[in-house]
């Protein structure tokens, strides 16, 4: 699937415009309710329970792509400001984080909280496109506002994290018992 079928396929909304043209709450949670999830419940469960709340007490954005032909929810993404925490990670990688300290507990970052497509999803290189596009908006909140790295708990599966790595995150952990992988997309290579 190229770029301008993705385009031509999908609509992106952000949930805020869904909220402010529905009539209804309940109309709002009818449209998140059409996306499901069966490989990652998390992602469903998110979308259904928790981004409306997220949205409406501005702790994040969520965008939602809308199957042009089934009007149902075939994608989202949830992007916000956020801190990292450094419990457990190393005084070198905290030093490359922050840039300057490496005794500190938090570090402000972008989040990427969600990223994921419905089951009913199958055109290729959706998840390149979303991400692209939630790219996009924090590069410009970045310019406007600094920033040193985006964030992300990827799911620890090799090909999720592999596309991560494809798309110039590092994980800055690594534990293969663990649910997820943190990683980071930073901003600091500018400055070498």
């Amino acid at each position: 699937m190229t770029r301008k079928q993705f385009d031509e396929a999908f609509s992106c909304f952000q949930l805020s415009e869904i909220i402010s043209q529905s009539p209804s709450k309940r109309k709002t949670k009818q449209v998140l309710k059409t996306f499901s999830c069966s490989r990652n419940l998390d992602l469903q469960d998110f979308l259904h329970n928790k981004a409306l709340t997220f949205e409406q007490h501005l702790r994040s954005r969520t965008y939602l792509y809308i199957d042009n032909e089934t009007k149902e929810v075939a994608a989202y993404y949830t992007i916000a400001i956020s801190v990292f925490f450094t419990d457990g990670i190393s005084k070198e990688i905290i030093k490359l984080l922050d840039g300057y300290k490496d005794n500190i507990k938090t570090i402000p970052c972008f989040l990427i909280g969600q990223l994921g497509k419905s089951d009913k999803c199958e055109k290729s290189k959706t998840g390149e496109y979303m991400l692209a596009d939630a790219l996009d908006i924090i590069d410009n909140s970045h310019k406007n506002l600094g920033g040193r790295f985006i964030l992300i708990d990827s799911v620890n599966n090799p090909k999720v994290l592999s596309f991560y790595e494809e798309n110039s995150f590092l994980a800055i952990e690594s534990d293969e018992k663990s649910e997820s992988i943190k990683m980071i997309k930073p901003y600091f290579e500018e400055l070498e």
